[in-house]
This record gives C-alpha cells, sequence and structure tokens, in this order.
C-alpha cells in the first residue's frame, strides 16, 4: 500500500519534505527547494531590491579609465597633427608592442622629443604604482 500525502491526505505520496520530513504528493511539494508547501510558506522571503533612485555614481577606476583613455585619444591626435607639420625635416614613433616602449626618431632634434616621451612614460607608470601601493596597502 502507497503512503498517502500526509498534508492533503487524498493523493499518494511520491516525495518527502527535507525540512520537516512529511511525506507530499506532487501538489503539495515544490520541487525546485525539496519542501513541502508548509514548509516553503515558512521561509522568509527576501524583500526585493528597491530600485534605484537619484544620481548614480560612477566610481573612481571607471573615472580614471575615462579620463586616461580621453587623454591617451588626444595624445595620439596630437601625434598625427605634429608628424604632418615636420614630416619632411624630422619624425618618430613609439613601437609598445612587446612592452617595453621602445622610442625611434629621426632628423636633427631627435633627441628632446624622445626624452620627454620616455620621462612622461616613466612618470605615469610610477604613478600608476603608487596608486596601486596605495590601494593594495588599504585592502591588507
Amino acid at each position: 500500500m502507497a503512503k498517502i500525502c500526509e498534508i492533503c491526505r487524498s493523493r499518494p505520496a511520491r516525495y518527502v519534505c527535507q525540512e520537516c520530513g512529511r511525506s507530499a504528493c506532487e501538489f503539495c511539494f515544490v520541487p525546485e527547494r525539496w519542501l513541502c508547501v508548509e514548509c516553503y510558506k515558512k521561509l522568509r522571503y527576501q524583500t526585493p531590491i528597491s530600485p534605484m533612485t537619484g544620481e548614480i555614481g560612477i566610481n573612481f577606476p571607471i573615472k580614471l579609465f575615462i579620463i586616461g583613455f580621453i587623454i591617451i585619444f588626444i595624445g595620439t591626435l596630437i601625434l598625427m597633427i605634429s608628424s604632418l607639420y615636420a614630416s619632411s625635416t624630422q619624425g618618430g614613433f613609439i613601437w609598445i608592442f612587446p612592452l617595453p616602449p621602445f622610442l625611434f626618431g629621426t632628423g636633427q632634434e631627435k633627441g628632446w622629443p624622445l626624452i620627454a616621451v620616455l620621462a612622461i612614460i616613466i612618470i605615469s607608470i610610477a604613478f600608476s604604482m603608487l596608486i596601486v601601493y596605495q590601494v593594495f596597502k588599504k585592502v591588507l
């Protein structure tokens, strides 16, 4: 003889509740949770997250990334425009793959622009390492 559902007492039981151990039929059982309907009702439901109101703030790393992207884009435009003016007398480029960047130049005054670019690269690397150090110091 099959067990009868202990909740509705009318259909044969096929499941056992994990919470209370009662036998339950397929209509009195929640298979996603392996609970009977009575234990499922006792569960505390989490309140839904309220919709965000007001301003949505962008955190600091995203702002820093956007600012860096804009600065790199402007610098690229300046380099392209400057190469148009001095293309016949001097030139130069930065090879950034593979890292570290290699600097090449030609012409009479090839040294100073390359030194300036190298100084900017070194300062930016040192600044980013300082920021990473401060972030890890706060975390640890």
